[in-house]
């Protein structure tokens, strides 16, 4: 069996994954003697004779043609993934004009489904597409040369959602997908908050008798937040404030922490990130670095934030002794704050969290290459005294401090620290 890939009106997502996969694919390859004839993500460009076409991507008009010579080509066709099956982004970029004089200037327009072009046989699901459900398509071809058409129903009835909102962060059930990522992050840094409720198609993420935040025992760390995929838990937005701070002339004060990370993720320089603030319309910024503002000489453990603080009260009460103020920026009502914490959007308002500012800075559609670059100041050391970043530093940390307090330890409850912090853009925290 001869099998040939092709790639239309699509990011290319569904074909990555299946190379990303490669080695389960290679197994039915080496079972069944399937041999793959084109595949250019494998260097296979050649276009021979096959059995099967598996299409990615939503048909546009100059596409047609070429689209049907495949299936008159191919005994069985199969869509990949979204686009192919429902039209999926392209679809949706036509729809809604999305960068569309560019692509009808080139002849372009359409952008549909497979299935409304040429009969499909197959429909491999997803966005990016399931490399298991592709295998089981191809493996049903080799072994009985046919496809099953089937669909999946469910009973399903749709319950009440429940909104849990505090002004701080708002839980949505309605776009949860209960993945358990919030409940695992939760568990991990000990606090507990969150959980299921319910069983089969009803369950949901919640909290303990559907009691507010606080009452559960939430720390505002805001890591459920940072890491929801779907933002069905999201923290207070401060966007629409800080314009209007920044039309009235206000000014903007940075960590130097959130000036690297927002670098970062916008891929410009540093020392841009100060022109990119008063673009925006702020009059004067300022960058400070919290740690800077901890009395070293002191004896005690110093929380980086009200996250930390209460942390310590609620899971280590034996060391509420020892606490000492945390960083806290005094700051005027017309100055915004620019963070990699949320927990600092209870000490002040309006605050940005970088995953904001970044947001804001691609809204408002600045060219960042022609940023001018201002000269920052060397980054000094954050202070000669340990940090624990993360759960377990910090339990090891308070730890080790019950059993000889002596001298100075500052918590980041983060995992991996302040420098993946819950305001970081979202894209850059890889790992949890």
């Amino acid at each position: 069996m001869k099998v040939a890939f092709f790639s239309f009106g699509a990011c290319e997502g569904c074909r990555y994954r299946i190379v990303n996969e490669f080695a389960k694919i290679a197994a039915l390859l080496e079972k069944y003697g399937i041999e793959i004839t084109r595949e250019p993500l494998l260097g296979v460009k050649t276009e021979k004779n096959y059995d099967v076409a598996i299409i990615e991507g939503a048909v546009t008009s100059l596409d047609i043609e070429r689209v049907k010579e495949i299936r008159r080509k191919a005994k069985f066709l199969i869509a990949l993934g979204s686009c192919a099956f429902l039209g999926g982004i392209a679809t949706l970029g036509y729809k809604y004009g999305v960068q569309a004089d560019e692509y009808l200037k080139k002849g372009y327009s359409l952008g549909v489904p497979l299935h409304q072009i040429v009969k499909v046989d197959g429909y491999v699901r997803g966005c990016p597409a399931s490399v298991g459900e592709l295998i089981n398509v191809l493996e049903e071809i080799a072994v009985t040369e046919s496809i099953s058409k089937y669909e999946r129903r469910f009973e399903y009835e749709k319950q009440t959602d429940l909104v849990l909102d505090d002004g701080f962060l708002r839980l949505d059930t309605s776009k949860c997908i209960v993945c358990g990522r919030c409940i695992e992050l939760c568990s991990k840094i000990n606090a507990n908050v969150l959980t299921q409720a319910f069983r089969g198609y009803r369950v949901i993420v919640t909290t303990p008798a559907q009691n507010s935040f606080l009452e559960a025992g939430c720390i505002r760390c805001g890591l459920c937040a940072a890491y929801c995929p779907v933002a069905a838990i999201t923290y207070r937005n401060d966007v629409e404030a800080a314009l209007k701070t920044a039309k009235n002339g206000g000014q903007v004060v940075i960590e130097r922490q959130a000036v690297e990370a927002t670098a970062e993720a916008l891929g410009i320089k540093p020392g841009q990130v100060i022109p990119l603030l008063k673009t925006l319309g702020f009059s004067k910024v300022e960058i400070v670095n919290p740690l800077s503002l901890i009395d070293t000489e002191k004896t005690g453990i110093v929380p980086y934030s009200s996250a930390e603080k209460r942390l310590v009260k609620q899971v280590f009460p034996e060391a509420s002794k020892y606490l000492l103020e945390y960083p806290k920026l005094s700051l005027d009502n017309d100055t915004v704050l620019v963070t990699v914490c949320v927990a600092r959007k209870e000490d002040h308002s309006p605050v940005l969290t970088v995953h904001e500012l970044v947001g804001l800075a691609r809204d408002m559609l600045i060219t960042f290459k022609d940023l001018p670059e201002e000269r920052l100041e060397s980054k000094n050391n954050d202070c000669n005294v340990k940090i624990a970043k993360g759960p377990e530093e910090v339990k090891a940390a308070v730890h080790d401090f019950l059993s000889n307090p002596k001298g100075i330890v500052i918590l980041q409850i983060c995992p991996g620290g302040c420098a993946k912090g819950s305001g970081l853009y979202f894209p850059i925290l890889n790992d949890y």
